[in-house]
């Protein structure tokens, strides 16, 4: 059981790797390789700003689709792997409360493998559900052509200045909308699983405190899963906080990716 499971964990993490690209390849050839792909991204946006028009051109509606299809792809490859390590999670307690202490290391291991994998997959849902954000931190940083600077530019000056020729572009209420519900996508979910994991973490710690103090493994299953629900709640607390001043505050989250770009 444990070695099914272990397999079909490495076979989850290969296909993350590789099954976005090979299934999107024979439609979305053109951006096979980082390189082709930042291109076509600042090549999009730059279309896009120019456009003056809030509609999507052609050229970053069809990436759009792309990254879509993209994070589709890979959260359903994460919630199977999420599926996956929470067996494995189980398989691995229960040999440890049956068989070797020893267990209790690999228990915790996938316990904590499990936990990171949840993250993944809220990232993927987050980007899936918002993937014209998701695109922008694609876009090219110091190799980034004339027009593309000059593009970004604009865009942070329109950003950032109360009054000027870039500030009523009807690209940046549409851009600053996108953002607001990329951050409250993942405020919603950070939030929902901070409430299930805050939940879990106090039901863990009473059954530890209920238990027969004589079961010592018991009580060390409960204690680990317990601080490993809890310090998982507090991490969500500060993702939910993050997401949430982000969502409410665009135009700086904006900037901030422009300026990483």
């Amino acid at each position: 059981m444990i070695g099914l499971l272990l397999a079909a964990g490495a076979a989850l993490v290969a296909a993350f790797v590789v099954a976005p690209a090979a299934l999107l390849r024979p439609t979305f050839g053109a951006y096979d390789s980082d390189a082709a792909l930042q291109d076509a991204v600042g090549r999009a946006l730059v279309e896009y700003w120019r456009s003056g028009t809030p509609e999507f051109p052609a050229g970053l509606t069809t990436l759009v689709d792309y990254w879509f299809q993209w994070h589709a792809i890979k959260v359903a490859i994460s919630a199977l792997s999420v599926v996956v390590l929470a067996l494995l999670t189980t398989a691995l307690w229960r040999r440890y409360l049956r068989v070797r202490p020893w267990y209790a290391a690999a228990a915790t291991a996938a316990t904590v493998g499990t936990v990171l994998a949840v993250g993944v997959l809220m990232v993927n849902i987050q980007a899936t559900a918002v993937p014209l954000v998701a695109l922008l931190p694609l876009l090219p940083g110091r190799t980034a052509d004339g027009r593309l600077a000059q593009v970004v530019s604009e865009m942070r000056e329109g950003l950032a200045a109360s009054a000027g020729p870039h500030t009523g572009s009807p690209v940046l209420p549409v851009l600053l909308g996108e953002v607001e519900r990329y951050h409250w996508v993942m405020v919603a979910i950070a939030a929902t699983l901070m409430v299930a994991t805050g939940l879990a973490s106090v039901h863990l710690w009473k059954r530890r405190i209920v238990g027969d103090p004589s079961a010592t493994r018991v009580r060390f299953m409960h204690s680990t899963l317990g601080v490993i629900t809890a310090l998982t709640a507090c991490l969500l607390l500060l993702m939910t906080a993050a997401g949430a001043l982000s969502a409410l505050e665009p135009a700086t989250a904006l900037l901030g990716v422009l300026g990483a770009g």
